[in-house]
């Protein structure tokens, strides 16, 4: 699946594929000299169309897939992340 990761905001990445997307909350580790991340698995929730209007809910699978890519995004920026609930 080809997808795409963008900043939406100091807190927010969008994750891209085909003509859906769905906003991911991710915050920066308490520790400002970690550089780390940490996504919030429970912001995943809905896939929107090119109008950001909400078209169905995110699979347990699709959001395992997304935090998958968005920890991959991170290690290739060398960037520890994890994820909470």
């Amino acid at each position: 699946m080809q997808y795409r990761i963008d900043w939406v905001d100091r807190e927010t990445l969008v994750y891209r594929t085909s003509a859906l997307s769905v906003l991911v909350r991710v915050d920066y580790e308490e520790s400002l000299f970690l550089g780390g991340r940490v996504i919030h698995a429970d912001s995943i929730q809905q896939w929107q169309d090119a109008g950001s209007n909400e078209v169905r809910a995110v699979t347990e699978d699709e959001r395992e897939a997304i935090i998958v890519a968005i920890q991959k995004h991170y290690a290739g920026e060398q960037r520890p992340c994890r994820v909470i609930q």
